[in-house]
């Protein structure tokens, strides 16, 4: 006897605990959120970023281990810069265990315009997102102009499945950058 199987539905999940990250593993589960209230040092530093360094922007593929140093070395000494960098740490991190990876794919950028203004799915298996200053990404459940837009938090840690996820059982993020020209400071994090 056969059975049909079909999709399930998109689903996501939010939490104030960490914990809700390893949802992302639930074959329905397509986004997953750490709701996080982050310390008014480290939001302090972020906004000072945005309006003293506008182009600031740090691409690397980047070894776990090595990651400390180059924040060390890439993020400007600000006051609150250190909570800022153990931050982009703690992401890496978690991302690094829960995808059982040694290296990461980090962007982090002030954008001062959208970077990706249309909706649209990444061609990667995971991203990780957090915005630190700014108006934070929007996103919805599927394709359709009928979906209910949504909005991240500053704070908040995203984890997006993307296209090139192994397990089909639901669809990518649908995502985009907010529309406006306030300046936003981006963290995205991959795993490699």
């Amino acid at each position: 006897m056969l059975t049909n199987f079909t999709a399930l539905a998109a689903q996501t999940c939010h939490s104030d605990s960490a914990q809700v990250l390893s949802r992302i593993f639930q074959p329905a589960v397509n986004l997953a959120v750490w709701q996080r209230t982050l310390p008014a040092e480290l939001l302090d530093c972020a906004a000072q970023l945005c309006q003293q360094l506008p182009g600031f922007a740090l691409q690397r593929q980047v070894a776990l281990a090595d990651l400390p140093q180059l924040l060390q070395n890439a993020v400007p000494d600000l006051p609150g810069s250190a909570a800022l960098r153990d931050d982009i740490y703690l992401q890496a991190d978690m991302l690094a265990c829960l995808m059982d990876t040694d290296s990461i794919g980090l962007r982090l950028k002030v954008l001062s315009q959208p970077m990706c203004p249309r909706f649209h799915t990444d061609h990667i298996a995971l991203r990780l997102l957090v915005t630190y200053a700014g108006p934070a990404t929007e996103w919805r459940a599927g394709p359709e102009l009928t979906d209910a837009v949504n909005q991240l938090q500053i704070g908040d840690c995203a984890l997006l499945k993307g296209s090139a996820w192994p397990q089909k059982a639901c669809p990518a993020v649908w995502h985009r950058s907010p529309t406006g020209t306030i300046p936003r400071l981006l963290l995205t994090l991959d795993p490699l």
